[in-house]
């Protein structure tokens, strides 16, 4: 890990790094993809994904993390129920039927990946408030976005 960081820094190197291990990813990497079954979820800078997520998928994932902090120790799972097949994955929001937060549109809608503050976004119609926004505009928006 030392030795892509310091590749990194000496060459002002850009580079995929896919992880499980999010103490590596926060150490190595400047910007954060959250992905679930096949779907971005949530984008930003590691401090804002690491530090302030919002997707429900990604505070999970955050939640799943052991601590040695007692007091931060929890019985609960960060998650209820078996992840869906990614060979068939439900309509609409692929986290819906694990998701705490699932309204009806949620089985329906696919969420876009959309601002949620700048350089953070997240794919959430619940996050985003945005069941009533036109598509011409979420696609607008969406386009003035980089990732």
């Amino acid at each position: 890990m030392n030795l892509l960081s310091d590749l990194k820094k000496k060459y002002n190197l850009t580079f995929v790094f896919i992880s499980h291990d999010l103490s590596v990813i926060e150490y190595l990497c400047d910007r954060v993809l959250v992905m679930y079954l096949g779907k971005v979820v949530e984008l930003g800078t590691t401090p804002q994904v690491l530090s302030t997520p919002a997707h429900p998928y990604t505070k999970a994932l955050l939640a799943s993390v052991p601590t040695t902090d007692p007091d931060q120790r929890t019985e609960k799972a960060p998650l209820a129920g078996d992840p869906p097949n990614p060979i068939e994955p439900p309509a609409g929001c692929r986290f819906h039927p694990r998701c705490s937060q699932m309204i009806p549109q949620c089985k329906s809608n696919m969420p876009l990946l959309l601002a949620h503050r700048p350089g953070h976004q997240v794919a959430c119609i619940r996050v985003n408030d945005r069941i009533g926004q036109s598509v011409s505009m979420v696609q607008r928006e969406s386009a003035d976005m980089s990732i």
